[in-house]
């Protein structure tokens, strides 16, 4: 009940309370913050139900059977130019021996001949198509100081004449030091290469020589020309 009070001069009055003292307006505002929070809540999970739950996308790379068959079962012969895919190679230990010039022991272990995949190459002058390559092992150890080149030689075989590729050929040869022991590989590239087993035998040549003083000494240059049969 409002309180009332009368002044001095007989007027009454009725004392109002604020609005914040009024306890209806606490019970509404009560509820007010009940259905705030109520359709808050509803909001939410109104959104949580329409938006799905979202997965970062990932990419994985599927295995091509048949390429990686082929690409497990090829294999790559690379030199110091070129690249090449190997379709069938043998290799041949013929153990050759030589000390008939200047004393010099010259030695091939390994012949390999290799089939490959036909492809385009480029010798330093033109670009033709090539099938087959054979690579000579050497070791030379002389007993004086020569000049030795068979990265310069020739090779013959099946009526192919071919010139050694010395940019794939090891660095080996030219001027070898008395006493000195050098390894390496020549390099022939061959046009047309039917099958491995089509190489029977190859004739190689290749020069060498040694500086002298002595005008009669018709020792000093020496062309090499030898033919090794391919068995094992």
């Amino acid at each position: 009940m409002a309180k009332k009070f009368t002044d001095k001069d007989g007027n009454t009055f009725v004392e109002v309370k604020p609005w914040y003292k009024k306890w209806w307006i606490w019970v509404i505002a009560v509820i007010v913050v009940i259905f705030a929070i109520g359709a808050f809540s509803s909001g939410s999970d109104d959104r949580s139900s329409a938006s799905p739950k979202t997965h970062k996308a990932t990419t994985s790379k599927t295995k091509n059977t048949n390429s990686s068959n082929t690409a497990s079962t090829e294999k790559k012969l690379s030199l110091s130019d070129d690249s090449f895919t190997i379709n069938k190679e043998v290799d041949y230990n013929p153990n050759y021996n030589d000390n008939s010039w200047a004393q010099t022991k010259v030695n091939v272990s390994k012949v390999r001949v290799i089939k490959i995949k036909t492809k385009n190459y480029y010798d330093g002058d033109k670009t033709y198509p090539v099938q087959g390559i054979i690579m000579v092992h050497f070791k030379v150890t002389p007993t004086r100081d020569i000049d030795f080149y068979p990265t310069q030689g020739t090779l013959v075989t099946n009526g192919q004449q071919v010139d050694a590729d010395s940019g794939n050929s090891d660095d080996f040869d030219g001027e070898i030091s008395k006493g000195a022991t050098q390894t390496g590989n020549v390099v022939f590239i061959l046009k047309s290469m039917t099958d491995v087993n089509s190489i029977k035998n190859i004739r190689l040549k290749w020069d060498a020589d040694y500086d002298t003083d002595n005008y009669d000494d018709d020792n000093s240059s020496k062309t090499y020309d030898i033919t090794m049969n391919l068995n094992n």
